[in-house]
């Protein structure tokens, strides 16, 4: 909804964009637009919010002589990033249950 209004010297317009934000649960349409594999996680916390570095680990040597790790930081709100934890917790759990978890076990050399 738009409501002009005029004045001496100048236009003004309210332009109500709520509009733009109302959807509906089937209008939604997931659109991955970058993927990234990452074996380690650096997480840090701060009063406001939370970030997760996800590592492409051990990195490449280049010729600097410096080992470039590749990374994917990602910012969240500490409800979602709760909300992301008991996510994992619970498909962990379920995977590991039933036995579709995988397993790393060293070879000793025996």
């Amino acid at each position: 909804m738009t409501d002009n209004k005029k004045t001496a010297n100048t236009d003004s317009a309210t332009i109500d964009i709520s509009e733009m934000y109302r959807y509906k649960k089937d209008d939604m349409v997931t659109d991955i637009t970058s993927s990234a594999y990452s074996n380690l996680a650096y997480v840090q916390a701060t009063h406001r919010d939370l970030y997760i570095d996800f590592l492409e680990m051990p990195g490449i040597k280049k010729d600097d002589e410096k080992v470039h790790i590749q990374g994917t930081r990602i910012y969240m709100s500490h409800s979602a990033a709760q909300k992301l934890s008991k996510a994992l917790d619970g498909i962990l759990k379920k995977v590991h249950s039933e036995g579709k978890m995988e397993v790393y076990t060293p070879d000793d050399g025996k």
